[in-house]
């Protein structure tokens, strides 16, 4: 039998059934010569459709940066997949959603350049922002975007590896996803396109005492909450040239400060 715990009430229900728990299905199943039931942890159709629904909506705003939304997609689906590690056998579900994402982003890229998918691809493969990527032992292709001086990121398509529950340790590696990047965040002149750019073009020296090392990014122009949407992806594209990688005195002092972080 197993034990389903609510906020509301307390129930027995059989093993074979699964309960939900902390996201994850769990229902047992037999062992050798049935003296024994082994719990197994399976993910729910419905996280898988909502992660999915995510991943769309984001390839749904057409006029952020390309490099907003690629952020955007490998942080909820680092996200995802590094929660739900520890079911059985999650890797053809990981795996699924990966191929869905690289179709989702590729959807986003044909949009916003007003281009065919065959056009797409072949300009990918030409101007090689389609790429072989190894990361560890595995190696697949990819999209990826030039942020300079030998520097790209790219939609990352490599799910985690399996773990088990009785193994999960205070220590994890995904601590950067657990802010993901907002897509909407350019609206207010703060894309991570331009931060990315602006710190790739300091090489890593504050831009204005060129002493200390870059930590943040000074936007010197903001953007005015009343322009149209093509007036203000135009002034991103503007800031990505303007804003500047500056020191965290630096910074503060360019804005009299009276800067809040």
């Amino acid at each position: 039998m197993g034990l389903t715990l609510s906020a509301e009430k307390t129930s027995i229900t059989h093993w074979e059934k699964p309960i939900r728990f902390l996201g994850y299905d769990i229902h047992g199943i037999p062992l050798a010569k049935g003296v024994q039931i082994y719990a197994v942890f399976s993910i729910p159709k419905e996280k898988e459709r909502a992660i999915r629904r995510e991943l769309v909506r984001v390839a749904s705003y057409h006029h952020i940066p390309e490099m907003d939304a690629m952020l955007s997609m490998n942080a909820k689906f680092r996200g995802w997949c590094n929660y739900y590690k520890y079911a059985n056998n999650p890797q053809d579900v990981f795996n699924g959603l990966a191929r869905k994402m690289w179709w989702f982003y590729a959807h986003f890229l044909a949009r916003k350049h007003r281009s065919s998918m065959k056009a797409l691809l072949v300009r990918a493969n030409k101007n090689r922002s389609y790429r072989m990527i190894t990361k560890g032992t595995r190696k697949r292709g990819t999209l990826t975007i030039d942020v300079g001086k030998g520097k790209r990121i790219f939609l990352d398509v490599f799910p985690p590896k399996s773990e088990q529950i009785r193994q999960v340790s205070n220590k994890e590696n995904w601590t950067v996803d657990l802010k993901p990047v907002n897509p909407e965040r350019w609206l207010q002149g703060r894309s991570a396109a331009t931060r990315l750019s602006a710190l790739a073009r300091s090489e890593g020296l504050c831009e204005r005492c060129q002493e200390n090392p870059a930590v943040q990014v000074h936007h010197k122009n903001r953007m005015k909450a009343k322009r149209s949407t093509l007036a203000k992806v135009a002034s991103d594209r503007d800031q990505r040239n303007q804003a500047r990688a500056l020191c965290k005195e630096c910074h503060l002092e360019d804005h009299h400060g009276t800067w809040q972080g």
